[in-house]
């Protein structure tokens, strides 16, 4: 073996630990914009949300509009637990969104519509994670495989 080969060698392996050092961190960034997107559509959702429900005061009843809000509240917790199932939302963002989740789910006007989904009146094959989430107060729904899920784990930097 000569020095040639040695070059060669040495090059390719600089290349590879690139490659994958980039790789990683583009599977980081994608799940960082994927987070950062999911709290941009929270704030758009509940700067439609009823004034007294912004200071966690109790009101009377939603107009149509405020309602469509509270439901698309609903929508955007059971896409972020989905998310999260599938490992596009990190450990650290997930530790702050779902006690947020929890109480939102208890406070007016998400609690009223939350009541008949929880129990099965409205909405039966929809909203399971959230379901979930509700009964159980640790739950994440993230499990990763045993040996892919660690490598994409560490991948994605959850």
């Amino acid at each position: 073996m000569n020095a040639e080969f040695w070059v060669a060698f040495g090059t390719g392996v600089v290349g590879l630990i690139a490659l994958i050092t980039s790789s990683a961190g583009a599977a980081k960034a994608r799940v960082k914009t994927i987070e950062d997107a999911y709290i941009a559509r929270y704030w758009q959702i509940l700067d439609r949300f009823p004034a007294p429900a912004l200071v966690a005061e109790d009101g009377t009843a939603c107009n149509p509009e405020e309602l469509k809000a509270v439901r698309l509240y609903l929508r955007l917790c059971e896409d972020e637990l989905e998310l999260r199932q599938l490992g596009w939302v990190g450990s650290k963002t997930w530790q702050q969104w779902r006690p947020g989740i929890q109480a939102q789910l208890n406070q007016w006007p998400v609690a009223d519509e939350w009541a008949p989904i929880r129990d099965h009146q409205r909405a039966p094959h929809q909203f399971n994670l959230l379901r979930q989430l509700d009964a159980t107060p640790d739950y994440d729904p993230y499990q990763p495989r045993p040996y892919i899920g660690r490598l994409t784990r560490k991948w994605r930097g959850l």
